[in-house]
């Protein structure tokens, strides 16, 4: 389908468990195809949960006791193992015409540029790693994503911590058939659900001022963050009413059974 100029259109869905949020995004992805735009996904989770990166052994993070033996669901994207129940899922489905679609780094840039701009307009000085000091963690690097580093991913200086910084925002895709489909995930603060060695501190934790646009659910932070995206693919945000609802609910539901299935989700 032809790409034309049309303004971002954004669900806010209401929380979910680990494999309704994994084939929402893969219906995402699908319904940026069929329509030939840019869309976008807020979620949350409804209870703690580990999600593993499409390529991670499901033995890991079972072995990793600090996770204190959460529910397990893996994504269809890459990337490290991410504690969900304390952060938003920002998922970006991008029709393969699209320039953004072009190769990976077009989507992490602008993605990661407009929340680097948000938390710049509330005085958090933020900037995408760019792989100077320790190198970027290689694909079968630590388990958790908020422990690797990879090039684009949003970092605030933190004296106290190990790398000089602390990652707030990471994010990793999916290359589908008609569509490129990201997962980032924003870190809001600690989870409390898992031992210190899964622990990380989120932005609340980080900027302890930062509360009264943070909370509920970092809203005021990822309008903005939503806004400046739209700016930079030259349009305007349009926020959908309802949750999203794939047009064709036959994939979706197909989706659904394979991600709840241990043989998607112990795969490796």
């Amino acid at each position: 389908m032809p790409i034309t100029p049309a303004p971002l259109s954004v669900w806010w869905d209401a929380p979910a468990d680990g494999p309704t949020n994994m084939a929402l995004d893969e219906a995402l992805a699908d319904e940026a195809c069929r329509r030939g735009a840019v869309l976008v996904r807020v979620s949350t989770w409804a209870r703690p949960e580990v999600s593993l990166g499409a390529f991670q052994r499901f033995a890991d993070a079972r072995a990793c006791a600090a996770l204190g033996g959460l529910p397990i669901s893996r994504r269809p994207s890459g990337g490290g193992a991410i504690v969900h129940g304390s952060d938003v899922t920002l998922a970006i489905a991008v029709p393969r015409g699209h320039a953004l679609a072009s190769s990976a780094q077009p989507l992490y840039d602008a993605a990661h540029g407009a929340m680097v701009e948000a938390l710049a307009g509330r005085g958090i000085a933020a900037l995408r790693w760019s792989g100077a000091g320790p190198g970027a963690d290689p694909p079968d690097g630590p388990l958790l994503c908020f422990d690797r580093r990879s090039p684009g991913d949003v970092v605030v200086a933190d004296a106290g911590a190990a790398r000089g910084d602390r990652k707030i925002l990471g994010s990793a895709q999916r290359r589908l058939r008609g569509a490129v489909l990201q997962h980032g995930s924003l870190l809001l603060a600690a989870n409390g659900a898992v031992g210190p060695a899964a622990r990380h501190a989120g932005l609340a934790d980080l900027f302890p001022a930062s509360g009264p646009w943070l909370l509920p659910g970092g809203r005021a932070l990822i309008d903005d963050w939503l806004r400046r995206l739209s700016a930079s693919l030259g349009g305007g945000c349009e926020e959908q009413p309802g949750g999203f609802r794939p047009t064709d609910a036959a994939p979706f539901e197909d989706a659904l059974t394979r991600f709840r299935s241990a043989g998607w989700i112990e795969r490796r």
